[in-house]
């Protein structure tokens, strides 16, 4: 980790937003054709508010880049609150664009900080767990840099018409 955060702001997305969700969507590219492997589709962002919509325990985090004159969303973090168990938050999913202003393991792993943060003040969530594919060897290392720990529990999800792998992650909040 840096010493000087980079100039991101973690908020919760609203209704007003999703103009600026769909177009960090459609500039990350990568990681919907890793996870789906087609492109983003033009009513993700619609689809995404409307599940969140759905759910009393989902969440979206804009992330913003605050500097300059105008913001820019460069990224999200989509959870769920209290999944699998009481205490848990599953975080589903960090997208950041493809083109970012500054070192992308640098953004996440700030973001990821800024997060646990707000839920060690703000929540009684003391558990992050995420599922990363064994097969994103940049992405395990991120996790593993971060401080989050391989768990024995293993996933099998349907993508790209096969089943991947995945390792399910965690870190303690603490208090």
């Amino acid at each position: 980790m840096i010493e000087n955060a980079p100039p991101i702001q973690l908020e919760p997305l609203t209704a007003d937003q999703l103009a600026d969700l769909q177009a960090m969507y459609e500039a990350s590219e990568g990681y919907f054709r890793a996870f789906t492997g087609e492109p983003v589709s033009p009513l993700q962002a619609a689809n995404d508010y409307q599940q969140l919509l759905d759910s009393d325990d989902r969440a979206i985090m804009a992330i913003w880049w605050r500097e300059g004159d105008e913001p820019a969303l460069i990224g999200s973090l989509d959870f769920r609150f209290h999944h699998p168990i009481e205490g848990v938050l599953w975080l589903g999913a960090l997208i950041l664009r493809d083109d970012l202003p500054a070192d992308r393991e640098v953004i996440g792993g700030w973001a990821i900080r800024i997060l646990e943060e707000w839920l060690r003040i703000a929540t009684d969530v003391t558990e992050i767990r995420t599922a990363v594919p064994f097969t994103a060897v940049d992405d395990v290392r991120f996790w593993q840099n971060a401080g989050y720990e391989l768990t024995p529990e293993l996933l099998r999800l349907p993508i790209h018409d096969k089943y991947i792998r995945f390792g399910v992650y965690r870190r303690m909040i603490p208090r």
